[in-house]
């Protein structure tokens, strides 16, 4: 098992050479699927999962059929392998992080996976993470109503510091009464302690836009918020801009659609199967408040 990461991990990087960082343009034909690969996993200690679905013509609106019968583990740079089971056949395979969770920080993880006869593999990182310091809220006004949330109400912020050590990227999520805003427009992700390399942010407290990015809606006495601060990797930094401009791409002068980028590669460069999809592993660190109107800080 010693020597298993390190051959998977050499054969990530010779594939390398072979592909892209830009956006891939793929010429996907009615009836021909790919791997699909959801594979954001945490160092969480609780159920961990990964997602395996096929993907299908753009204009078909059905739900995307699970990959089935796969193989799925994930190996930490020690060669330990973390067998991750699809329980209930139906593409979600799963992994009990609360037995041994996936949590050494500063370590590089590799996702193996083999799905009818072609072995698919990924390496990411486990980065550290800032703890969350506080969080508060004041009293705020939108001048319009808006579509979702209260247009009286309470904008909330977390304050957290950046680590010294230019390079280090965030992912922040936000729930509102205990859902999260996962909609592709209201990703926030952060750079050092601003929105991109070169900002001059390192170590810093993390700038206004980023402490508010909390869902961008207002909320109401009572409300619980939570704040969620996940380590990501630069090659994440990058994939989930490009998420956000793919989200909000329209109008005349809208950049020509093209398939997201993938860092699931086939560990045979001569196969015609291609994947799809994303694997990441973060640290997380995590912050909860009951909105309280009588502790809310006056509008500027």
């Amino acid at each position: 098992m010693k020597n298993i990461f390190l051959s998977i991990l050499v054969t990530i990087t010779s594939l390398s050479l072979f592909s892209c960082e830009d956006v891939v343009e793929i010429d996907v034909q009615d009836g021909v699927s790919q791997l699909a690969v959801d594979a954001l996993i945490t160092n969480k200690a609780e159920t961990q999962t990964i997602k395996l679905t096929l993907s299908q013509p753009y204009f078909d609106n059905t739900d995307p059929r699970p990959a089935l019968g796969a193989t799925v583990t994930v190996f930490d740079e020690d060669s330990v392998a973390h067998e991750f089971v699809d329980v209930k056949s139906d593409g979600n395979y799963v992994y009990d992080g609360k037995l041994k969770p996936l949590d050494k920080i500063g370590k590089q993880y590799v996702l193996y996976i083999k799905y009818e006869n072609e072995e698919y593999v990924s390496l990411s990182k486990l980065n550290r993470v800032p703890k969350i310091d506080s969080i508060d809220y004041k009293v705020e006004r939108f001048p319009i109503k808006p579509d979702n949330g209260p247009q009286d109400g309470f904008q909330p912020q977390f304050y957290a510091h950046d680590f010294e050590g230019e390079g280090d990227c965030y992912w922040i999520k936000a729930a509102k009464n205990h859902k999260y805003f996962n909609k592709s427009n209201q990703i926030s992700v952060a750079y050092d302690a601003g929105f991109s390399p070169g900002s001059k942010t390192d170590g810093l407290l993390f700038i206004l836009p980023i402490r508010v990015s909390l869902g961008g809606e207002l909320y109401s006495d009572k409300d619980t918020l939570t704040v969620d601060l996940y380590s990501i990797t630069k090659e994440q930094f990058y994939y989930l801009q490009i998420v956000q401009q793919v989200s909000s791409n329209g109008g005349l002068f809208a950049t020509p659609l093209s398939n997201l980028p993938t860092n699931i590669l086939n560990y045979n460069v001569q196969s015609t199967k291609k994947a799809v999809g994303f694997f990441g592993i973060s640290a997380v660190s995590s912050a909860q408040t009951v909105i309280d109107k009588n502790k809310a800080k006056p509008k500027d």
